[in-house]
């Protein structure tokens, strides 16, 4: 990989990795090599295309649970018990699972099948420890029947406790002797603060005192044989919890291969839908394969791209006849920057990645790569700039046939002109002997000529703007470039003086071959211009052909719209007349007869605009408006075209199935339920609750928000809702539970206790339609 350090491919590895969203993925990334085959490479860009998909539709399922798998599956591979905390990253894993599972049945394609038919089933694992844990990593209370009764006994020993501690304090008149809080535990018991010096006033243990020592922590004799029954339920609440974790950790331990089958997709995909996202950013494109021919549509520098830069995109082209490229041009005119970005994406589309570059772009898959860019100077080999560019030189002719690439930026320029203008025609006569591919870019005028149609190499140029004296990075084939130095010093202010005694200082066959280069410069100018006003004048004509088509279309409508209006004015006036000739029947089979003969307006149908389900699918994603005739009201779309064209729709709190093409724009877009949809699937939620805050609103408008609400939560499949209303007048409260016993979204509610906010909250429970 030394040989591309100075193309700027770090740079782009470093945004691809940043991509990703795993550790192992990041690491495959930072180490990115390229392929073995045109197969293999061709098969990741059909692999990036289809996670491209994904991407497009801003649905990317995240993969940080990789992070944290080797953790908790070694432990479970050798059958060990599991904690909590690993539980809970076990959790995750699931979670993302069944997020990338739910993404990957939307989208059609062969690597995404062979996924869904390997990868485990993880709704069963993850339903199994949401039985035990809660999403925060805590142990439910009912996660067993014993469980739940050891934990009721235990809050009633602790409410008895309580009580008699209350009595003792008043029966004894203790409450002058307490410090602080008038209950605590020390040591799993219950204990009561008592100041230093008080502690004889009732009998009991004492079994802690305070830093300072004002405070000891006595356990009075009547409550005793209660904490002692509490420390009971408490040892059995732990090995009942034990009991759990044990046998959930030998379930979890049977689906370790389907786990270690799930991590390698997920890391594939992770590292396929980062490669995605990359190529989106770049509107990157897959390439064909062609070891005769490297042909670069537009071609773009990457990073260029990717910071939002000005670019000028480039066609390069190079064929067997013509297979180096021999670029010139001004200084700072965009020749490295056009070497790079070929060398990246020849490197790119070996490694499997699309290109920065549009459709159509072929490239050969290149085996190696020799390129001399920027300074290589080597104090350890004791090489100077030159002598290091000759080794790269040196070792680059020996490399033979199409699959090798050769990139030189500024050939042998570090030396004498006259000297380094051979030097580096005759290593560029090696490259076209060994019929390597190659980009060269020069100032040297020896290279600016003598070339012949037969020799292999194209020369080429980046365009120089005279009037406005700077480059604008376009490339011309055909043509060498200047150099430009005299004029960019003209531009920044060099004395004439001296411009013209350096014109008088150029060797005569230099003089005179730049005065061939200014007459091809005018000649070219010449063309362009030409080339502009033909443009010009398409442009105009494709103008008054779209103004002409427009005229015609509206006459159409015109003519349709007044026949239509004259047929109904004539059947209202015949109307009219067998109306009124019902008292008189003279003539009346006449007018009969004349009104069936009156011409029938058919109207041609235009043309839909969506002819396939898939189509329908693309312009109206779930969540969209709908209006559905059958039912005449709006709905909200919830799914997507089955296999039988059938759409679920939300309509008035009630889920109806309707083809697709029985469906309409919704008549009015503002609709509570219309919420924007969230960027990844709500049923890879980590354990946070939707909350509705509705304190301060009217009920009509909390009714309406709480709809909404219930209407999200339901398309994202969560589990609750957590509503905040207070308590206020009690009118809000009660017409929301009101609403809530109501709905069809709702399976169940119930009001906050002491420990979640109490009375002024009501959690919802929704139902599974």
């Amino acid at each position: 990989m030394k040989n591309l350090e100075h193309l700027d491919w770090k740079g782009v590895l470093s945004v691809l990795e940043s991509l990703a969203s795993s550790e192992p993925a990041r690491e495959h990334l930072r180490h990115l090599s390229p392929l073995a085959s045109e197969r293999l490479a061709i098969k990741s860009f059909e692999e990036i295309d289809e996670a491209r998909l994904v991407v497009s539709a801003g649905r990317r399922p995240t993969m940080e649970s990789l992070d944290l798998f080797g953790t908790w599956y070694e432990r479970l591979k050798r059958r060990g018990v599991l904690k909590i905390m690993e539980l809970k990253d076990v959790r995750r894993f699931c979670l993302e699972v069944v997020g990338l599972v739910e993404v990957a049945e939307t989208i059609e394609s062969p690597w995404f099948r062979e996924m869904l038919i390997q990868i485990v089933r993880a709704k069963e694992p993850l339903s199994a420890i949401d039985q035990i844990i809660t999403p925060g990593g805590e142990i439910k209370t009912d996660a067993s029947e014993t469980l739940s009764e050891l934990f009721k006994a235990r809050q009633d020993r602790e409410r008895s406790l309580h009580s008699t501690l209350n009595r003792l304090v008043k029966a004894h008149g203790l409450e002058s002797v307490l410090q602080d809080k008038f209950v605590t535990n020390r040591e799993g018991r219950w204990v009561l603060p008592i100041k230093s010096g008080m502690q004889h006033s009732f009998e009991g243990i004492i079994h802690d005192s305070s830093q300072t020592k004002q405070t000891v922590f006595m356990e009075p004799q009547e409550v005793v044989a209660i904490n002692n029954e509490i420390r009971e339920l408490d040892i059995k609440i732990e090995k009942e919890i034990e009991t759990l974790l044990t046998e959930l950790s030998h379930y979890l331990a049977t689906l370790s291969e389907k786990f270690e089958i799930s991590r390698k997709f997920l890391l594939a995909a992770d590292i396929r839908l980062a490669q995605a996202q990359l190529a989106q950013q770049m509107d990157a494109h897959p390439c064909e394969f062609d070891n005769k021919r490297l042909a670069l549509n537009k071609v773009r520098h990457p990073l260029l791209v990717l910071n939002q830069s000005k670019v000028v995109a480039n066609d390069v082209e190079l064929t067997e006849g013509h297979r180096i490229l021999l670029l010139s041009g001004p200084n700072a005119g965009g020749k490295t920057v056009l070497l790079k970005a070929v060398g990246i994406a020849a490197h790119m589309a070996r490694c499997g990645l699309p290109i920065c570059a549009d459709e159509g772009s072929i490239v050969p898959f290149f085996e190696s790569f020799h390129t001399a860019v920027g300074d290589e100077q080597s104090v350890h080999q004791n090489l100077s700039t030159f002598a290091a560019h000759l080794t790269t030189l040196t070792v680059a002719a020996k490399a033979e046939g199409p699959k090798h690439l050769i990139l030189i930026d500024e050939i042998c320029g570090s030396t004498d002109p006259e000297e380094g203008g051979a030097l580096a025609k005759a290593f560029i006569e090696q490259f076209d002997k060994n019929k390597t591919f190659g980009i060269i870019t020069s100032h040297l005028g020896a290279l600016k000529e003598g070339w012949t149609k037969e020799s292999g190499v194209v020369t080429g140029r980046l365009e120089f703007d005279e009037l406005e004296g700077k480059a604008t990075y376009k490339l011309f084939l055909g043509l060498p470039g200047q150099s430009q130095a005299l004029k960019t010093a003209k531009i920044i202010g060099v004395p004439s003086s001296i411009l013209d005694r350096a014109v008088q200082l150029l060797r005569p066959e230099t003089r005179e071959r730049k005065k061939k280069l200014d007459d091809l410069e005018s000649i070219k100018d010449e063309m362009l211009q030409s080339k502009e006003r033909l443009e010009s004048e398409r442009a105009q004509a494709s103008s008054y052909k779209e103004k002409y088509l427009e005229m015609l279309e509206n006459f159409k409508r015109e003519k349709e719209k007044w026949l239509t209006l004259a047929v109904q004015k004539a059947e209202q006036k015949i109307n009219e007349l067998l109306e009124a000739a019902k008292q008189n029947q003279t003539n009346l089979k006449a007018m009969s007869d004349f009104k069936s003969q009156l011409p029938t307006v058919v109207k041609t149908p235009q043309k839909a605009s969506i002819q396939t389900a898939a189509e329908f699918a693309v312009a109206f994603p779930p969540g969209s408006p709908i209006f559905a005739p059958q039912l005449q009201t709006d709905g909200i779309i919830q799914s997507l075209p089955d296999a039988k064209g059938m759409v679920t729709v939300m309509a008035q709190s009630m889920r109806f199935q309707v083809f697709w093409k029985d469906l309409q724009p919704a008549r009015s877009l503002a609709r509570t339920a219309a919420a924007p949809r969230s960027e990844y699937m709500a049923s890879t939620n980590l354990g946070e609750e939707r909350t509705v805050d509705l304190r301060g609103q009217r009920v009509d408008e909390a009714i309406r928000e709480l709809e909404s609400q219930l209407d999200l939560a339901m398309r994202n499949k969560e589990d609750r809702l957590k509503v905040i209303h207070g308590h206020g007048t009690e009118a809000l409260k009660k017409s929301i539970r009101t609403f809530l016993s109501r709905s069809v979204y709702v399976r169940k509610w119930n009001s906050g206790d002491t420990s979640s906010g109490g009375d002024g909250i009501t959690w919802i429970e929704l139902s599974d339609l």
